[in-house]
């Protein structure tokens, strides 16, 4: 483990722990740290199928198996997620209840050859990937971006728990050449898409070295979202700017005399910023 770091930290938070064992690592969190293996009703099968996944990630860093087993690491995540889901909905709050969740993702993101394998989607240049979790019902559970560095595939936790779920990434640059991801949801606000006011969330990461680092977020509509707006949020992303419309036909309009959203890229001092 990576010195006195707390175990139970998001991803992103923890620097990620690179075990010559998984096997051995995901035992030693189990039984000195109190992670679990918590699936729904406990069924036998899917926790040796999480197992399995362990075991056979084990296998691919030790060079007895040559294809990473995305399939069988993917299921075992999204396992532990449903369990997670179902949880949360039912408000059981237990201290240790991501760990071997949050752990598993690092290493399977860590280990994984390539991003599509451990992404929902990627940015359009391929660069980098989200990966989203839902409640047991549909509500936003986790976000998690994928990016590369150095030494291969990182993932750190996008905003906070049950409010955040990324629609969009963009890859961007600014005009000294410095490199940025935007993860949004778009602005679909949308409630035949089970999309309500509270989740509209605009995150911006910056290249800081060979890691990224959160210098701007946005999170709320009040400011710039008429109290009667029936219409849609819409992002132009030519413009960096989130407007309020409504659709005509294929095409949106903006609404005369609404508020805008623009995100002002300048490194640290990068911004969103409501026009009038």
């Amino acid at each position: 483990m990576s010195g006195e770091q707390d175990v139970r930290l998001a991803p992103g938070e923890y620097v990620v722990d690179e075990p010559e064992s998984v096997t051995d690592y995901f035992e030693t969190l189990c039984n000195r740290y109190g992670a679990e293996v918590a699936v729904h009703i406990d069924d036998y099968d899917d926790s040796l199928k999480v197992w399995q996944a362990v075991r056979l990630l084990d296998d691919y860093v030790a060079g007895r198996r040559v294809y990473y087993p995305a399939d069988e690491v993917r299921h075992a995540l999204d396992e532990l997620a449903f369990e997670l889901g179902y949880r949360y909905d039912h408000g059981v709050d237990e201290e240790h209840l991501e760990l071997f969740f949050f752990r598993l993702l690092e290493q399977a993101v860590r280990l994984s050859p390539k991003l599509e394998l451990v992404t929902d989607f990627h940015s359009s240049d391929g660069t980098a990937g989200i990966l989203n979790y839902h409640e047991w019902a549909h509500n936003p559970m986790y976000s998690f971006l994928v990016y590369p560095t150095d030494k291969g595939l990182r993932v750190r936790m996008i905003g906070e728990v049950l409010n955040t779920r990324i629609e969009k990434l963009f890859h961007l640059t600014d005009s000294m050449g410095r490199e940025y991801y935007l993860c949004s949801n778009n602005g679909s606000l949308d409630y035949q898409e089970d999309f309500i006011w509270l989740f509209f969330r605009q995150y911006l990461y910056m290249r800081d070295g060979d890691d990224l680092r959160e210098v701007a977020s946005y999170t709320g509509l009040d400011s710039f979202v008429p109290e009667d707006f029936d219409g849609t949020v819409v992002f132009n992303p030519r413009l960096l700017r989130w407007d309020c419309c409504r659709q005509s036909g294929d095409v949106f309009v903006r609404i005369d005399g609404t508020s805008s959203l623009r995100l002002h890229l300048d490194g640290n001092r990068s911004r969103f910023i409501v026009i009038e």
